[in-house]
């Protein structure tokens, strides 16, 4: 909510007008989810996001929101409203675009344990507001859960459109819930055409080829680990004869930061591939720190050498370090995206093997075999790409 100030009520003097109106807007509920981000627990059609944009009255993108075709149900989306809230209407707007049906509303103070307040089915094809109201709930968090469609709507049977979202309070004062980064899921590898021109000019090439490897203990190139393991199958790929050499700079416990020397080592070596990964060692988190640091020493890697960066993300070394590892493997993600560089999404390549987190490490936190060989085997499906 914008507030404009004004030339002050007749008879009250500006200072106390502005208290008057601010104590005024404080006791009036509004839309405390206009501009709030969401997370959808599965893919959101191209261009059509906006479920709390304040745009209630349009069926197209990007003022309506719209899920894929994906059959997968139930499907939900999550409104975070960024700080505790005392809530006590939700408006749920359907499309005339079709589909939805059948949904529930409930609200959460701590993101884990939500609340239901109301059931309901949108008749087919109608545009329909759902307004509920109930007694005040203090909430940060609010869901709708789509539990199927009635199919025959645009896009396909199983896309959900819904024009807006809006909840109606007002914030409490309280200091806001902060969510510990979900396990990651979807595709472990994002690929890029400089892994296959890497492949097509060094990689099936009978010349000989360096990997430099840059990181924590993830990154550790003892024998046996999965730096060597990625050489050694390599080069069986490769030309016959051509060798893979391994250039290590890693150190347990290390960190992007400015003017690592790290990086400069990792120059000297010319690579034609450097291996980047860090997180994985990290006992507290300091995002402006790790984000700059990373981008710095990317940046200086992309500037120094001709060879392809391909970043690793980490794995934690213990249950109590999972929250900061997701968030440097945002920031990674975050770096990749903006620098166009290849990725291994480690964790997800590993919960998709069927890997549980006890699985990971052993006794003494290394990496287990089976952790080593997902994570090598990873590696190569990236670098051996068509």
């Amino acid at each position: 909510m914008r507030m404009v100030p004004g030339p002050g009520l007749g008879g009250v003097s500006p200072a106390l007008a502005a208290v008057l109106l601010a104590a005024a807007a404080a006791s009036a509920d509004y839309n405390v989810a206009l501009d709030c981000p969401y997370v959808c627990n599965t893919e959101i059609m191209d261009g059509w996001t906006g479920l709390a944009d304040g745009i209630t009255d349009s069926d197209s993108g990007p003022a309506c929101f719209a899920t894929t075709n994906d059959p997968q149900f139930p499907k939900s989306v999550t409104v975070d409203l960024q700080r505790p809230c005392s809530i006590n209407r939700i408006a749920v707007h359907n499309s005339a675009n079709g589909n939805t049906r059948r949904m529930t509303i409930s609200c959460s103070q701590d993101g884990i344990n939500y609340e239901s307040l109301r059931e309901f089915i949108f008749p087919q094809d109608q545009p329909i507001t759902l307004n509920h109201r109930f007694n005040d709930r203090s909430a940060q968090f609010v869901r709708v859960i789509f539990a199927d469609t009635w199919g025959g709507g645009m896009g396909g049977d199983n896309v959900i459109f819904v024009r807006e979202v809006e909840v109606f309070g007002v914030p409490t004062g309280e200091g806001p819930v902060v969510l510990a980064p979900p396990q990651p899921s979807g595709d472990p590898l994002v690929k890029t055409r400089s892994l296959r021109l890497l492949r097509r000019y060094a990689i099936d090439d009978d010349r000989p080829l360096t990997m430099a490897v840059l990181g924590d203990s993830l990154a550790d190139c003892g024998e046996g680990s999965w730096p060597q393991v990625v050489a050694e199958r390599l080069e069986v790929a490769r030309p016959e004869g051509a060798h893979v050499s391994v250039a290590a700079m890693t150190e347990e416990g290390l960190v992007p930061q400015a003017g690592s020397g790290h990086v400069g080592l990792a120059a000297e070596a010319e690579p034609d591939l450097v291996l980047v990964t860090f997180g994985s060692d990290m006992r507290s988190w300091d995002r402006e720190a790790f984000r700059a640091g990373l981008l710095e020493a990317l940046g200086r890697l992309l500037a120094e050498t001709d060879a392809v960066v391909l970043l690793i993300g980490p794995v934690p070394a213990n249950a109590s370090r999972a929250d900061i590892a997701r968030r440097a493997l945002a920031e990674m993600e975050r770096a990749a995206d903006v620098l166009g560089l290849p990725m291994l999404r480690t964790e997800a390549a590993l919960v998709q093997a069927g890997l549980h987190s006890t699985d990971l490490r052993g006794e003494g936190g290394d990496l287990s075999e089976e952790a080593r060989r997902v994570i090598a085997t990873s590696v190569l499906e990236l670098l051996l790409q068509p």
